[in-house]
Formats: structure tokens, C-alpha cells, sequence
């Protein structure tokens, strides 16, 4: 889609996911829902973080971090990690996604909208994939008994 559209529907964090999708699609953090959601909630929190430090406009230099991205960045890794939680959403790779728009690598926000829209792509081509008998279904997510975020 990246090629037919010149559109930037290949990101960092796609990768770790297609990865854990296929090698591991049984394991409860790669639920379609929890990968649609964590992914969501990291852009989110990611864009916030960016505005709240007014950074927005500034992509980070990855050799000298300034402290209004250190501070976007801690912001936007925690928001996502405890909202992740909150919603039963946690996937790993999404902090990598709040960290590639926290650091302004990704700021357009139609490119934002991309990057949800690739990962709704990736998780429709493996459910299809599953469906074909090519994989594992993966179980429904669940907590364990007790368990209070």
C-alpha cells in the first residue's frame, strides 16, 4: 500500500507487530483488539504529549534530545503504558509508536491516521491469513483473577 499510495504506511513499530502477529498469535498481547487499541492510544498519547510540550512543530535531533522532547516523551510513554492497562490494551509495540510521534517523526495528522489505518490493515491480513488456516486463532484477552489495574 506504501508503494501504490507514496503514502508512509510502513512505520518502526509495524514491524515488531507483524512479527509478534505471526510468530506469537496466541499470546493475549497480540489480540486484534489489544493491538488495534494499544496502537491507537500510543498515537494519541504520543500527539498530546507533543502539543502539551510544545514540540509539535520541532522533530527531536536522535543524537541530543532536548528536555521539552524528554519531557513529551516520558509524558507520552507513561500515558500510554497506563492507559494501555486501563483499557486492557497493552501490545509493546505501541511504545515504540508513542515514541516514534513523541519524538516528531511522525507529526502530520493524516499521517497519524495512517499509522492506525496500517495497523488495522495488518490485523485484517492476519485475521484473513488465520481464516486461510495459516496461524493460530488468538485467544480472547483476559485478567487474571484478582487482578485490579
Amino acid at each position: 500500500m506504501a508503494f501504490w499510495t507514496a503514502l508512509p504506511w510502513v512505520f518502526p513499530s509495524l514491524g515488531p507487530t507483524a512479527f509478534l502477529a505471526f510468530v506469537a498469535p496466541a499470546a493475549p498481547a497480540n489480540h486484534p483488539r489489544r493491538v488495534l487499541v494499544g496502537h491507537g492510544v500510543a498515537v494519541l498519547c504520543g500527539a498530546a504529549a507533543v502539543h502539551l510540550f510544545g514540540v509539535a512543530d520541532v522533530p527531536a535531533e536522535l543524537t541530543r534530545i532536548d528536555l521539552a522532547h524528554l519531557g513529551a516523551v516520558t509524558f507520552a510513554l507513561a500515558a500510554t503504558g497506563g492507559l494501555t492497562v486501563l483499557l486492557d490494551a497493552e501490545h509493546a509495540p505501541a511504545g515504540a509508536t508513542t515514541l516514534i510521534v513523541a519524538l516528531g517523526l511522525i507529526r502530520d495528522p493524516r499521517d497519524l491516521a495512517l499509522v492506525e489505518a496500517a495497523v488495522l490493515v495488518l490485523v485484517l491480513v492476519c485475521a484473513a491469513l488465520r481464516r486461510l488456516g495459516l496461524g493460530q486463532q488468538p485467544p480472547a484477552p483476559t485478567r487474571p483473577p484478582g487482578h485490579v489495574p
